[in-house]
């Protein structure tokens, strides 16, 4: 369903391809007969205004549709135990993915993304004209393991994380410079927020 001013911009496109038309009808009009010339004028006026504010109608309404599916996977904060949702699906729709990253483990350098949940980050690898859905998976790590501290380098944040008794570099970099506090916010255990 089309928010209100999705629908307005359509409304108003709708109404300036009629003016145009009925424009180009009455003044194209004149006591020598019809001058298709300025008929169509008026009508390629109105054509190229209506489906501009046709094109904006579209352009809202699939941004709507993203923030409604946005806000479909998103659960509340506040969500208790009397939710009757499974443990397992809580946890699935808990998961916060973070997406179009450049990320390195170690010196190994791949686009991809972060699912984070409570106690796991999953570091998924996908390429620019790779679905999700065919994302690898390449690596799991414990939160309890990643360092409260990170690093800066360049573009980079980098977090340190043990495995196996050695010692391993996570670090990332986002194209929106606003995700970075979100993201380490995201990867520090919560009793160290």
């Amino acid at each position: 369903m089309r928010n209100i001013i999705s629908t307005c911009l359509m409304g108003i496109g709708i109404l300036l391809l009629v003016i145009g038309f009925i424009a180009g009808l009455i003044i194209g009009i004149d006591h020598d007969g019809f001058h298709m010339i300025i008929a169509l004028y008026w009508w390629l006026s109105g054509v190229t205004a209506g489906f501009i504010f046709i094109g904006l109608s579209e352009i809202v309404n699939l941004l709507q549709k993203l923030v409604n599916r946005f806000d479909a996977n998103h659960i509340p904060q506040n969500a208790g135990p009397s939710s009757r949702i499974e443990e397992d699906s809580i946890a699935e729709v808990t998961d916060t993915k973070i997406k179009d990253l450049t990320i390195l483990i170690d010196d190994v350098r791949f686009r991809g993304f972060f699912v984070i949940s409570d106690a796991v980050v999953k570091v998924m690898k996908k390429s620019l004209f790779q679905a999700e859905s065919e994302a690898v998976l390449i690596k799991e790590i414990s939160k309890n393991s990643l360092s409260t501290d990170f690093e800066r380098d360049g573009d980079y944040v980098i977090f340190h994380f043990a495995e196996s008794n050695s010692k391993h570099k996570l670090a990332f970099k986002t194209f929106n410079i606003y995700d970075y506090e979100r993201i380490i916010n995201l990867l520090k255990p919560r009793e160290s927020r």
